[in-house]
C-alpha cells in the first residue's frame, strides 16, 4: 500500500516538475515570480522586511550568515550572486553550513539543488546539514506554501489577477516537486555531503539534530505569520 502511494506521488511529482520548469522557462513572468518568492520569505519567517543593508558592500559569508535573519540571508545570497560568493559559500564553516540549511529550508518554497551558480547544495553542505536542509524543507513546506498562496492574493503584491493565479499554480507545483526531491535527497544528498565534507559532517551531527527539532517548531509557529 505504501509503495503504491509513493509510486503515485512520484508520478504526480515528476509530472509537476516537467510542467513547472517547462512553463517557467518559456514565461516572461519567471523573474517576477522569483522576486515574489524572495519577498515571501519575510512573510514566512515573520521577519521585518528591511533590505537597506543589501545596498551596502557585502561582508564575508561568515558574518552575513549570523548578522541578519534567515529571510534576509536568502535575499543576500540571491542579490550578491557571483563567482566570488559561490567560492566563499563552498568553503564555509560548519556553523555557516547550518545557517544555509535552515535559512533555505525554512523560508524558500523553491527546492534548491543549487544555491547560486557555482555552489551546489549537496556538495556545499555536509552529511548532517544536507539532512538538516531536506528535513527542514519537508517540515516547513506546508507553512511556506500557505504563506505564499496568501501573499499571492494580498494587496501588498501589485500584479494582475491572472498573474496571481499563475503564481499560485507555480507555488503548488514547486511544493509537490520539491517534497519529492527532498525525500530522495535526505539520503542521497547526505551521502554526497559526507564524501565532500567528512570532518564537518561529524562536527555538525548533534547541532543539526537539535536544529531539526527547532525547525519542527518553526514549521508550526510560522503559520501565525499568515495573519500579519
Amino acid at each position: 500500500m505504501k509503495n503504491k502511494f509513493f509510486d503515485y506521488f512520484a508520478t504526480i511529482a515528476v509530472i509537476s516538475a516537467i510542467i513547472l520548469y517547462s512553463w517557467t522557462s518559456m514565461s516572461s513572468l519567471k523573474e517576477k515570480y522569483d522576486v515574489k518568492i524572495l519577498a515571501s520569505t519575510f512573510s514566512v519567517s515573520g521577519e521585518t522586511k528591511d533590505l537597506s543593508a543589501l545596498t551596502e558592500s557585502p561582508d564575508s559569508i561568515e558574518s552575513e550568515a549570523t548578522k541578519y535573519g534567515k529571510a534576509f540571508f536568502v535575499n543576500f545570497v540571491e542579490t550578491f550572486d557571483s563567482k566570488l560568493l559561490a567560492k566563499e559559500i563552498r568553503k564555509t564553516s560548519a556553523k555557516s553550513k547550518r545557517t544555509i540549511a535552515t535559512a533555505y529550508g525554512e523560508t524558500d518554497l523553491r527546492y534548491h539543488l543549487r544555491i547560486i551558480k557555482g555552489a551546489w547544495m549537496p556538495t556545499t553542505l555536509d552529511f548532517s546539514t544536507n539532512f538538516l536542509y531536506n528535513a527542514s524543507y519537508l517540515l516547513n513546506t506546508p507553512s511556506k506554501l500557505i504563506n505564499n498562496l496568501t501573499f499571492d492574493f494580498s494587496n501588498s503584491l501589485k500584479i494582475h489577477s491572472s498573474e496571481r493565479w499563475i503564481f499560485a499554480i507555480w507555488d503548488i507545483l514547486h511544493a509537490i516537486s520539491g517534497v519529492f526531491v527532498a525525500i530522495i535527497m535526505l539520503v542521497l544528498g547526505s551521502l554526497i555531503g559526507l564524501v565532500f565534507h567528512p570532518i564537518q559532517s561529524v562536527a555538525n551531527f548533534f547541532p543539526s539534530l537539535w536544529l531539526v527539532l527547532l525547525s519542527l517548531w518553526h514549521a508550526i509557529s510560522n503559520f501565525k505569520n499568515i495573519l500579519k
